[in-house]
């Protein structure tokens, strides 16, 4: 009879990790694309009614496509918990844009983080020491926060930024490699 007993928990955990890991895909994959849902009553609302509030999802791979199946995002995290009807909480959080241009790829990395769900998008919080890189700069500040409804962010507290190539930024064409100067 013990076995029986173990036997359906192992199921039960099973399912509930399942349900976790699809719940916590759906509603990363609308953060990481940007899209807004249809309609009040899918997207963010059937996620919340997948993940029950305290469900917790450990070593989270979650990747993003566009409608012609190439990679857009990738998110990774060691722990996505959802705390309540409307915030999930992750730890070591990892979110990678591709873009069709290589050098243009972003990466943010978050120690801790906090997304606040919302109808038509959601805000990204970190309080930890936060780092956005670039193949041309990397910037790293106190804080964070980032709107994906307006696709706007900001960091904030001892910030410490590292260009490599300025010309990126300022959009000037460096001269030709045989008109430079040798030394």
């Amino acid at each position: 009879m013990a076995s029986f007993v173990t036997s359906l928990e192992l199921l039960y955990r099973r399912r509930l990790a399942v349900s976790v890991t699809l719940g916590v895909l759906a509603g990363l994959l609308m953060f990481a694309s940007a899209q807004q849902p249809p309609a009040a009553d899918s997207g963010i609302g059937a996620f919340l009614q997948m993940v029950p509030p305290g469900a917790v999802n450990k070593g989270a791979v979650i990747p993003s496509f566009d409608s012609t199946g190439q990679r857009t995002s990738l998110i990774t995290a060691d722990v996505l918990r959802r705390v309540d009807d409307q915030r999930i909480y992750a730890e070591n959080l990892i979110v990678e844009m591709f873009n069709p241009e290589p050098k243009d790829n972003v990466r943010i990395d978050l120690k801790t983080a906090f997304y606040q769900m919302a109808v038509g998008g959601g805000v990204l919080r970190s309080t930890d020491r936060s780092r956005v890189s670039r193949s041309d700069f990397n910037i790293e500040g106190d804080s964070l926060i980032f709107d994906t409804a307006k696709n706007q962010g900001r960091m904030t507290g001892n910030i410490h930024m590292v260009i490599f190539d300025i010309s990126a930024l300022s959009g000037e064409v460096p001269p030709p490699a045989e008109s430079r100067p040798t030394k």
